[in-house]
């Protein structure tokens, strides 16, 4: 009866067991997320009125900071997600969403992703920073041309 056994001591049916538990787990975060996700968006759909309001407060806050804090805090938010050292941030954040959904990590696709998807996203706020933002905040965009000199 040794055939049953691997040779660290773990018993077939219990890795067998283990295997089915992981597989559970996967497939309810997959249904807890859509529900989550489908309950979410009737909520909003419903309730147009408060988002509406949702939506006027984070503007009028928006609008109260002081151009040279919106310049930091653009600057701050695409270093923390698009700068050289968050790479790693990048892989833990990809690796909990993987291993969220029970799907085996793989490096290489993980690596090819990081390489690939923030440089698309800083070129897009680079295009949005010199292309549109002087439309809505000229005072910001000639706070990242004098940052661009130096």
């Amino acid at each position: 009866m040794l055939s049953n056994y691997f040779p660290y001591g773990f018993n077939r049916l219990e890795l067998r067991d283990e295997w089915r538990l992981e597989n559970r787990k996967a497939f309810a975060n997959i249904w807890s997320d859509m529900i989550f996700g489908v309950s979410l968006f009737i909520l909003l759909y419903c309730n147009q009125s408060k988002v509406a309001l949702l939506k006027f407060t984070g503007y009028k806050i928006i609008n109260n900071i002081s151009d040279t804090g919106k310049a930091f805090l653009i600057i701050l938010i695409t270093d923390i997600f698009l700068g050289y050292h968050s790479e790693s941030g990048w892989q833990t954040l990809l690796e909990i969403f993987v291993e969220h959904y029970g799907i085996d990590v793989d490096q290489s696709a993980i690596t090819i992703f990081i390489c690939l998807i923030p440089v698309i996203i800083d070129a897009c706020v680079k295009l949005w920073l010199f292309k549109f933002l002087p439309r809505l905040s000229p005072k910001v965009a000639n706070i990242f041309r004098e940052m661009q000199r130096h």
